[in-house]
Formats: structure tokens, C-alpha cells, sequence
């Protein structure tokens, strides 16, 4: 018996041994490498834009930027990627940042208002991006527990009860073969030095480009692409589940007072608010309209909700009341940037 105990280990030994370096050293999603976000921030702060940027947690880099702010924006922009091409372009001679995540959820929001709140750097005014999910319970989003600490603190909870789950997560991974499949792809360019963050001065580049102001610019093929290439990313778009609101099950009440107590408090703090809503492309929200009406009811519920308060509202989800076809769009939910001119300047539900 001890015999074949030995000979597993000693199968089994440089497979983990395999598994554990690949999954550090490769670290596909950058779990590992804790100075990958602050280096993204320090080359924002001394005022180039960054590139070459990928498989980072946005969450912690958005952290990492807010502390290396030494003055409060005027206006900022919260919500997801759906927000992240707002860029100070559109508000001349006002301080402006953008910390927008993919797949922003409540908590997001929240936790990165508090990071300001605990800076004493609140903002004159906050844009914040309604997005079709944010009040899905089902929306799936778990990438706000990178930011769990201010989050809870914003709730006067300053325990963070995660710390230990977190962990267990992180260290699970070096032994995980998912992992080990994206990380060994990570290696080459880990050995030739091209995974790093490089500093420019150009706004347009080969891969995604953060701007000083926090705000993206898409990669080169994004930005170009023709548009019977973007007909069929939007075709695939509603080929399969559609992002974030499968299972809307009903407007979660939960969430819908949260997110009026999270209004009531930027008001106590004097900030002045705005909503934008990125519409759909337009046979995806026709597939919307019909398959998930909670979609449309939580759009109607937030607007007549800042049409009571007196809140600005940029865009909608629809994109025939803003007039927008297939050539505003990226793909079945992003809209390019003539699409969020149009809407800051005039365009409001």
C-alpha cells in the first residue's frame, strides 16, 4: 500500500509542481501580480496614456487610480463598459475622471463612490451609467468583491468577512486546470516582455488604450472594423444568452432600494447627479423588448424615479427613441463614440 501511496506522489508531484508554475508565472488573469494595476496608475498620473493593457482585475486598478488623485474630479462617471468611452472631451474646463468597470453592478458603484468618500475628494457631479442589469439580482456579477472592503464599509460594516474566501480562491487557482489552459498562453509573451504596460503619448494604438482621464480607447480592429464585421457581432450578440440579464426574473426590490438610499446620500453630500443609458443596438433590443421585459420596466421605474427627483436623464435603452441604427454601434451593446456624443448633447429622454 505505502508503495503505491509513493508512486501517486511521485506522479503526481510534477504535475502540481507544472500546474503551480505555469498558473503563477503565466497568471492569465493577473491574480498573482499585485504591481500590474499600480503600474497601469503610475503611468496615467505622470501623464501618458497606457497600452498594451489586458487580463487585469479593473476593480483594483480603478482603487489604485482614485488614491493617486490629489484633487477631486468635477464631474465623474460611474457605470460600466458601456460608459467607459465618456471622456473629458465632452466637458471642457471641468476636472473630469471616468471610473467605469465591465459589468458594473451596485456594489461597483457604491464602493468606488466610498473610495472618494474616504479621500475626501467627492466630486461636484456623478454620471452614473444605468446599465439593463443593475437591478437583476441574477445579473451574475461577482467582480465587485474585489472592492468587498469599501463596499461593506459605505454599509458601516468595516469587517471584511471575504478576506478568507478571497484567499482560498486566489490559491485555489495555481492548481487549476482551467487556469493552466489561459495562463500557459500567457507565457510567451511573459518571456519576450510584451505583456507589460507601455506608456504613450497616442490616443489610438494596436490594443486598448486608457487615457489619463481614465476614459478607453478600443484597440485598432475594434475602432475598424467594417460593418458587415459588426452586423455579425451583433448577430451573435443575440445568437446565444444575452449579457447579464438571463434569469430576470423580477425587478429586485433589494437592489431598487439600495440604489435609491445610494441617490439619497449623494444628495446629503451637495452632489449633483445625472443617469446615462446606452441603448442596445437595434435588432437586439428588439429580441429585449419581447424576451425580458423586466429590461424595459427597470428602465421606466429609474427614469420616472429621476423625473420625480429632478434628475437628468441621457439616452435610453432603446435605440429607436434616439434615432441610433447598426452604424452607432460597436457590437449588440456597445455604442461608439458619435452614439454618447449625440446623447450628452441633447439627446435625454
Amino acid at each position: 500500500m505505502q508503495r503505491f501511496i509513493n508512486k501517486i506522489i511521485f506522479i503526481s508531484l510534477p504535475i502540481l509542481i507544472l500546474l503551480f508554475t505555469v498558473n503563477y508565472f503565466g497568471d492569465a488573469a493577473r491574480i498573482f501580480d499585485t504591481e500590474y494595476e499600480k503600474k497601469m496608475a503610475e503611468i496615467l498620473m505622470n501623464g501618458s496614456y497606457v497600452t498594451n493593457i489586458s487580463n487585469y482585475d479593473e476593480r483594483v486598478f480603478q482603487k489604485e487610480l482614485i488614491n493617486s488623485l490629489n484633487n477631486a474630479p468635477e464631474v465623474l462617471v460611474l457605470g460600466s463598459s458601456r460608459t467607459m468611452l465618456i471622456n473629458s472631451e465632452y466637458f471642457p474646463n471641468q476636472p473630469f475622471f471616468n471610473n467605469s468597470v465591465s459589468g458594473a453592478s451596485i456594489e461597483d458603484i457604491i464602493a468606488l463612490y466610498q473610495i472618494y468618500k474616504e479621500r475626501d475628494i467627492l466630486p461636484k457631479k456623478i454620471i452614473i451609467g444605468i446599465d439593463p442589469w443593475l437591478l437583476n439580482k441574477n445579473n451574475g456579477q461577482m467582480r465587485w468583491k474585489s472592492l468587498e472592503y469599501f463596499y461593506n464599509s459605505y454599509n458601516n460594516n468595516k469587517v471584511d468577512f471575504s478576506l478568507a474566501e478571497s484567499l482560498s480562491y486566489k490559491y485555489s487557482e495555481l492548481f487549476s486546470l482551467s487556469y493552466f489552459q489561459a495562463s500557459i498562453k500567457s507565457l510567451p509573451k511573459l518571456f519576450s516582455g510584451m505583456s507589460k504596460p507601455i506608456a504613450t503619448q497616442e490616443k489610438y494604438n494596436e490594443t486598448n488604450t486608457k487615457l489619463s482621464d481614465g476614459s478607453l480607447v478600443y484597440r485598432a480592429d475594434y475602432r475598424n472594423a467594417t460593418q458587415n464585421d459588426i452586423n455579425s457581432k451583433i448577430e451573435r450578440y443575440i445568437a446565444g444568452n444575452i449579457y447579464s440579464i438571463e434569469n430576470f426574473e423580477t425587478i429586485s426590490d433589494e437592489i431598487w432600494t439600495e440604489f435609491q438610499n445610494f441617490i439619497s446620500t449623494l444628495r446629503k453630500e451637495h452632489i449633483s447627479i445625472e443617469f446615462f443609458l446606452c441603448p442596445y443596438a437595434p435588432i437586439v433590443y428588439d429580441k429585449i423588448a419581447k424576451e425580458y421585459p423586466n429590461v424595459v420596466q427597470s428602465e421606466s421605474l429609474i427614469v420616472n424615479f429621476a423625473h420625480d427627483k429632478g434628475i437628468r436623464v441621457h439616452g435610453s435603452f432603446n435605440p429607436y427613441d434616439l434615432r441610433f441604427d447598426e452604424t452607432y454601434f460597436y457590437d449588440g451593446m456597445h455604442c461608439k463614440e458619435k452614439g454618447i456624443r449625440e446623447i450628452l448633447k441633447g439627446q435625454i429622454k
